[in-house]
């Protein structure tokens, strides 16, 4: 099994001082990918997109669930707090993450916005086999 911070450090390594920083929880970590996500979306840096998005995608879907869980509400619950980024972060999302933030989503966010965000999601493709 593959240690979070060691992932995180070779994926990201833009933010590999706080992977290694052993007093942060990986919600520490969550917080500041998320920021960087939303810098690369306006920069439209897709290669860091990638390695983002497929590091969130990949701890969601180890056994543990401490990852998956970490996954969903440290990051993937906020993907959409900068509404002005809403169609450029909807192109990224999972679809196999979709049912289970999308009740996260729902408990924060009116019906207007679910609704559009809703319309956003409609015929996403499940990821590629190349995801990281």
């Amino acid at each position: 099994m593959v240690d979070w911070r060691e992932r995180a450090s070779a994926l990201v390594p833009e933010l590999r001082a706080v992977a290694e920083t052993e007093e942060w929880s990986c919600h520490v970590f969550f917080s500041e990918l998320y920021q960087l996500a939303q810098e690369a979306h306006r920069e439209q840096a897709d290669d860091v997109l990638r390695r983002v998005y497929g590091f969130a995608h990949w701890c969601f879907h180890q056994p543990e669930q401490f990852l998956e869980n970490a996954a969903l509400i440290s990051f993937y619950e906020h993907v959409f707090d900068d509404w002005d980024l809403r169609e450029e972060v909807a192109a990224w999302l999972p679809v196999d993450v979709l049912p289970k933030v999308r009740a996260l989503w729902e408990w924060r966010w009116p019906k207007e916005q679910l609704d559009e965000v809703d319309q956003l999601l409609a015929g996403l493709e499940p990821p590629s086999q190349d995801a990281v």
